[in-house]
């Protein structure tokens, strides 16, 4: 059996802490901003409980805002809210993660067909601006850097394709995939090389306006629904820390029983 990787909850205010005071929207959307960013990256753990009252008490905020931001990630399926029972981080569905893979295998394709078909020479400088600082974050071994570098790149296809609210659409939709690549990170699963000649393909075929190239590039780059569950199968030690997690938390679902 392989050993279960424990990894530690910290205290719920200093994970608040960079609550953002400045900067864009109102303070639902940094609310939210900021508790999807701590799940994905799996520093709000599977199970967490995350009580409306204390959240906004550390944030200085009101309670709407909070309630709105986990009534907005509930819908994505981050957070789950149990009826007298409180509010939880989900936790990883595999079955939630191969549903996110469809969605995004087939909506980058088309995707990519349409920014060979409406690229300009500027969307091919910020690609290839996307592609040089993935690398160089490669060479330093920063790898939320490059995290950030990859869902730039395929936020900037996206605009190429004159599709950028699609993007958005993705973006939400993802959530699930963005905790599991976190995750593989942890675990020390990286695949930065072949990432980088990836994209450098998409790339080739974009500016070669190639459409069907540009999709066969995204397909080989994301893989398929087999591709990524033989992949996860492939790391017992992340099997393993899904399976715990799924098991430690279910009593937390519950909800609690009335003593009237």
């Amino acid at each position: 059996m392989s050993q279960i990787v424990e990894m530690p909850a910290l205290p719920l205010e200093e994970l608040l802490r960079s609550f953002p005071k400045e900067g864009p929207g109102n303070t639902t959307a940094k609310v939210y901003r900021l508790l999807r960013q701590l799940i994905v990256e799996v520093r709000l753990l599977p199970g967490r409980a995350l009580p409306e009252k204390e959240v906004a008490a550390i944030l200085n905020v009101s309670k709407t805002p909070v309630r709105e931001a986990i009534i907005r990630l509930s819908e994505e399926g981050l957070v789950k809210v149990v009826p007298q029972g409180g509010t939880f981080v989900a936790t990883i569905e595999v079955q939630r993660y191969i549903e996110a893979c469809f969605i995004r295998f087939r909506l980058e394709s088309g995707a990519a067909a349409e920014a060979a078909k409406r690229h300009t020479l500027e969307d091919l400088g910020r690609l290839e601006l996307s592609l040089n600082q993935q690398i160089e974050a490669v060479a330093n071994e920063d790898y939320t850097r490059f995290f950030e570098l990859d869902e730039d790149f395929h936020r900037v296809i996206f605009s190429t394709a004159r599709l950028s609210g699609v993007w958005a659409f993705v973006n939400q939709a993802k959530g699930e995939i963005d905790r599991m690549r976190h995750l593989k990170m942890v675990f020390g699963v990286r695949r930065t090389g072949e990432v980088i000649h990836e994209h450098r393909d998409i790339i080739d075929a974009i500016r070669a306006a190639s459409p069907d190239d540009a999709v066969a590039a995204m397909t080989r780059h994301l893989g398929s629904l087999e591709a990524k569950i033989t992949e996860l199968s492939r790391d017992p030690k992340l099997w393993s820390y899904i399976e715990s997690i799924n098991a430690t938390t279910t009593g937390k679902r519950k909800p609690r029983r009335s003593l009237t």
